[in-house]
């Protein structure tokens, strides 16, 4: 049943369009993910009876050429804090190495950010599923594993994405405790009183690693510090929704 809804649906979109195409390297070649449909589905936060969290960082692309934190994958490695990175796909081409470097990590989970990070309720469903799938394909090159997540750019979700993104095998995931990050009038320390303070069991918190959050990198290890005071355990988001 998978393998007949690929060749009839997903194969069309194998051709991607000019707008998108243009943001691949000619020179990377890129390989086709497998793909196998599941149940459409939103996960927003883990169990409340457990002191288990996950922290989220989302790598946003745009017209423009996207830019690296390496900051914060440097702080979450030196404390060994499991977390689960949102890509987009134009981020992973404009960052080959770098992404390359992440899927080797065990301490991350990746997760599909769509291409160039448009609102999705605004575009077709075909461009959709073009977004979805040519990211997927992106990731499943540099990183040799199949994005089994997926986070819609802003936090726009409806039916008609659950279900595109579940039609390429992914879970959309939500949030229920946005940091602030990307807001410019945000200090240091009011992203630390602020996460630490709103942070329960079975959050999952959204962060940046695309220098969209100005004060991520410095407020990040206190964060982590106190959380795991308040005996909270990260974990990635796929352990989380088990």
């Amino acid at each position: 049943m998978t393998r007949l809804f690929f060749y009839c649906f997903i194969f069309p979109f194998l051709l991607f369009s000019q707008e998108l195409s243009k943001y691949i390297p000619k020179q990377f070649t890129i390989v086709s993910a497998p793909i196998d449909s599941i149940v459409p589905r939103i996960f927003t936060s883990g169990s409340r009876s457990e002191k288990r969290i996950a922290l989220t960082f989302d790598a946003c692309a745009n017209t423009y050429r996207s830019k690296y934190d390496s900051a914060v994958i440097g702080i979450l490695i030196r404390t060994r804090t499991p977390a689960t990175l949102f890509i987009s796909g134009k981020w992973a081409v404009e960052h080959l190495k770098e992404t390359k470097f992440l899927g080797q990590q065990h301490l991350f989970e990746i997760g599909n950010h769509s291409f160039i990070h448009p609102h999705f309720p605004q575009i077709s469903k075909s461009r959709m599923n073009e977004e979805l799938q040519l990211t997927q394909n992106v990731l499943f090159t540099l990183t040799k594993k199949i994005p089994k997540i997926f986070r819609s750019p802003y936090g726009e979700i409806n039916d008609t994405i659950v279900r595109s993104a579940a039609l390429f095998g992914m879970t959309t995931v939500a949030y229920d405790l946005p940091s602030g990050d990307p807001d410019t009038l945000v200090t240091k320390q009011k992203l630390i009183d602020y996460v630490s303070a709103k942070t329960k069991n079975g959050s999952v918190i959204v962060m940046h690693m695309n220098k969209r959050g100005w004060h991520t990198a410095e407020a990040l290890p206190e964060i982590i510090e106190r959380l795991r005071k308040r005996g909270f355990v990260f974990v990635t988001i796929s352990e989380l929704m088990q």
